[in-house]
């Protein structure tokens, strides 16, 4: 599990390098109107308009970066394409199912219990980084990443390096390791896959 500062500081890697992890709020210039008070007699507040600020303000704590994270890629509703289109880049070249996904997340929480580790797992949520004004944390990412379609889990306290977190033997609730190549010839998540198998999508 690398640390989240490690994807804020990676380059050349489209896929995993986000500059914006670790921050907490952003804060759009047409939503600001910010008065500096220095508090020293003789100096006047100074005041920024929304005009005066060339982009976005960023606020980030330390202790959000605090955290390793694992990080995958969840379908969530039927595919009607491509899983992994070719016109996206992709982290990796090849993938494992998990077939038990609530006995996977299970295992993973009594692991961290038992380290005494805090552990929290979500769906990350993707807004429009051209308007967005609010709360990121570590389960927001701007909405050019959307298409991974992340299902991340973050460890605490964090390690500064990778994080090798023991969960146990998973062969159980894995499928064999397979190349993104075939992943439409084996992965049957289409509309009519799961109408054959009697599922329904709500």
């Amino acid at each position: 599990m690398s640390p989240l500062a490690f994807f804020k500081s990676l380059e050349g890697d489209p896929a995993r390098s986000d500059k914006r992890e670790g921050t907490d709020y952003i804060l759009q210039p047409e939503h600001c109107n910010l008065v500096f008070d220095p508090g020293i007699r003789g100096l006047d507040q100074i005041r920024a308009a929304p005009g005066d600020l060339a982009g976005p303000i960023k606020i980030a704590r330390q202790q959000t970066s605090f955290c390793n994270l694992f990080c995958m890629f969840a379908i969530t509703r039927p595919v009607e394409g491509p899983i992994f289109p070719r016109c996206h880049k992709w982290p990796g070249e090849s993938f494992v199912l998990f077939t038990h996904t609530q006995e996977f997340l299970s295992r993973v929480a009594a692991a961290a219990k038992h380290r005494g580790l805090k552990v929290e797992g979500r769906l990350v949520e993707y807004y429009d980084e051209s308007n967005y004004s609010g709360e990121v944390g570590r389960f927001r990412k701007p909405a050019s990443f959307s298409y991974q379609s992340e299902y991340r889990i973050a460890l605490a306290p964090g390690a500064q390096e990778a994080f090798p977190f023991q969960v146990g033997d998973l062969s159980d609730i894995t499928s064999e390791v397979f190349p993104l190549a075939v992943a439409d010839g084996v992965l049957k998540f289409r509309p009519e896959h799961l109408e054959a198998a009697g599922l329904r999508w709500d």
